[in-house]
């Protein structure tokens, strides 16, 4: 018994003396494998860094996590939530109205773009296109139109008051747009051209609120 746990003592002491390992030093102090230092450190209950592409480790007892469940020492990044993609999508998942990459950036102090791109390529997550940038909205469609409608409400995506001229739908968008809105007529011009730009169509929300206001479709902008 004191052989088996002598090594997760030492390794409690390693972490009193510093905060943060990578498993590679650790191994060369424990003088033991690299799997059996990860078996002492789920033992003992760990988080590994969301940064630095997971490479850092901490004692569970460690962090002092903010109220995003995340803590930062020495520019090295770790999250209630787990590894970039897992903390990345609780965020976007909880958001009220969805994400840009320049936000999630400006929370968890690393590049996010390409981890967002391969989400999103790979249906983890949805987006939208905005007059500036995509904003990442969450997958499940419930979730996803509330994000929408009140990114809609908060003018995040391009329908201004004061606004230039809006470039007019082409007559295949149009075909598309119509019939997105026979299938759901409740839905408003930000989730029509959501639905239709999946369909590899252009078709801005002033686009397709200019057509039904010139067609007399009961539909307006914002």
């Amino acid at each position: 018994m004191q052989q088996q746990s002598a090594p997760r003592e030492q390794l409690q002491q390693l972490f009193v003396q510093r905060k943060c390992w990578t498993i590679e030093a650790l191994v060369r102090k424990l003088k033991y494998s690299a799997i059996s230092v990860r078996r002492f450190l789920k033992d003992l209950g760990y988080f590994s860094s969301f940064t630095h592409n997971s490479k850092w480790y901490t004692l569970s007892t460690i962090p002092l996590f903010d109220k995003y469940g995340l803590w930062v020492f020495d520019n090295i990044g770790f999250s209630k939530h787990g590894n970039l993609k897992k903390t990345i999508l609780h965020f976007i998942t909880k958001s009220s109205q969805g994400l840009s990459a320049k936000q999630l950036a400006e929370r968890l102090k690393v590049p996010c773009h390409a981890v967002l791109n391969h989400m999103h390529k790979n249906g983890v997550v949805d987006r939208f296109k905005s007059k500036t940038e995509f904003i990442y909205l969450a997958i499940e469609d419930a979730s996803k139109n509330r994000q929408l409608t009140r990114l809609q409400s908060s003018r995040q995506v391009g329908i201004e008051v004061h606004r230039p001229a809006v470039a007019e739908l082409s007559a295949q968008a149009a075909v598309y747009v119509l019939i997105e809105f026979i299938k759901h007529p409740q839905a408003s011009v930000v989730e029509l051209s959501h639905a239709v730009v999946k369909k590899q169509v252009t078709a801005t929300p002033e686009a397709i609120a200019r057509f039904f206001a010139e067609h007399d479709l009961k539909k307006t902008p914002p």
